[in-house]
């Protein structure tokens, strides 16, 4: 038979051509291998930047620069106070989320390149590591001392892969102003808009101590949602004669709507001026807090301010003025500065009227059992 084939000229060449073609493939598989092995082999897993991690407590100024496409860049920034805290100048001196902060800072400190990529910067577009100035996805992360620049890093895609054997999250990162590549081994939060950064603490009342909440405060019209000490639900204290409530949960829901809610954004309090005739909205507690909430719109969004005081005469047996004096302070102290931009649904729940929180009333209401007694 072989020499059948090699008399076939034509089925020789092919055999042959075959034969090349097998040896070449093993010879390219072989290459590829020991090249992969040199390169692992070579390169050692180390931290992107140098003892950045022992200069941490140094850093007093973090910006973060995102694309907006054909808008241009977002900066945003962050930076710590004369008393220490963390703020950003984006909105006036805000305090921004500790947490996310320190993520951030212990994040790249401990981030460590654990694979080389490429150099080649038309390839950085694929790991998503294609500057933001040039309307590339990758976030820029930049933290200083003063005027020095400790680390400064592009932030791309997080594989497929997203953890590494360890659990370790994985990102393509390249330090900025430099062509090489990683995958690196670390977290480090990318919030591309400043009021994800905001500190989220806002009215936290306690429910179980919210005793009173009265809607268009001041007014001739107001609706007083109130309960006694031990009751679940609220009832409304000025029904008028001839309406029903709409039950429990929408009056809770109204009574409670702040205590479970954020704000969209904030503003300093004098950038916004609040007309008398606004909605007003007032909380009171059974240790004898008092806030007041004033509200007015701007921009087509609901926004508030709020003060907060004590009132003796508000407490109920049991209660704890001392601490509802202190807790006056602590929220002054947060909120009083500032106005907020509400969620639409907190500002709908606000602005309810007795209108829409009533119906007239029916025959089988006259036999409902009343649900607690008005707050003294």
């Amino acid at each position: 038979m072989m020499q059948a084939l090699w008399s076939n000229k034509p089925q020789r060449n092919l055999a042959v051509l075959a034969a090349a073609t097998a040896i070449a493939v093993i010879a390219a598989t072989i290459a590829v291998v020991n090249d992969e092995s040199g390169v692992r082999a070579s390169f050692t897993p180390h931290p992107l930047f140098e003892d950045l991690e022992n200069r941490l407590d140094q850093v007093d100024r973090i910006v973060y620069t995102v694309s907006r496409g054909m808008n241009g860049v977002t900066t945003i920034e962050m930076k710590r106070d004369g008393k220490g805290k963390w703020v950003t100048p984006l909105r006036g001196g805000y305090p921004v989320s500790d947490a996310l902060v320190k993520k951030a800072l212990i994040g790249a400190g401990q981030m460590e390149a654990y694979e080389p990529r490429t150099a080649n910067p038309e390839w950085h577009r694929n790991l998503g590591l294609l500057k933001p100035e040039d309307i590339g996805s990758a976030v820029r992360v930049e933290f200083f001392k003063g005027d020095e620049r400790l680390a400064g890093l592009l932030a791309g895609k997080v594989p497929e892969r997203a953890v590494d054997v360890k659990g370790e999250g994985l990102i393509y990162v390249r330090r900025d102003g430099e062509d090489e590549s990683f995958l690196a081994r670390g977290r480090l939060p990318l919030l591309k808009s400043v009021n994800e950064w905001l500190d989220p603490a806002f009215v936290d009342i306690p429910v179980e101590n919210l005793a009173r909440v009265t809607l268009w405060a001041g007014t001739e019209t107001p609706v007083i949602l109130s309960r006694v000490p031990g009751e679940e639900n609220f009832s409304i204290e000025n029904l008028p004669e001839g309406r029903a409530t709409r039950g429990a949960p929408v009056m809770n829901k109204a009574a409670t709507a702040i205590l479970d809610s954020g704000f969209d954004d904030v503003a300093p309090a004098a950038t916004l001026d609040f007309p008398e005739e606004a909605p007003k909205a007032i909380f009171e507690t059974f240790d004898g807090l008092r806030l007041r909430m004033d509200m007015a719109g701007q921009g087509g969004a609901l926004w508030a301010k709020f003060e907060a005081e004590t009132d003796p005469a508000l407490v109920a047996e049991g209660g704890d003025v001392a601490a509802a004096g202190k807790r006056a302070e602590e929220l002054n102290e947060r909120l009083s500065a500032w106005t907020y931009k509400l969620p639409q649904d907190l500002g709908n729940q606000l602005t309810q009227t007795m209108d829409l929180l009533t119906r007239e009333a029916g025959p089988a209401d006259a036999m409902a059992p009343m649900s607690g007694q008005p707050f003294p």
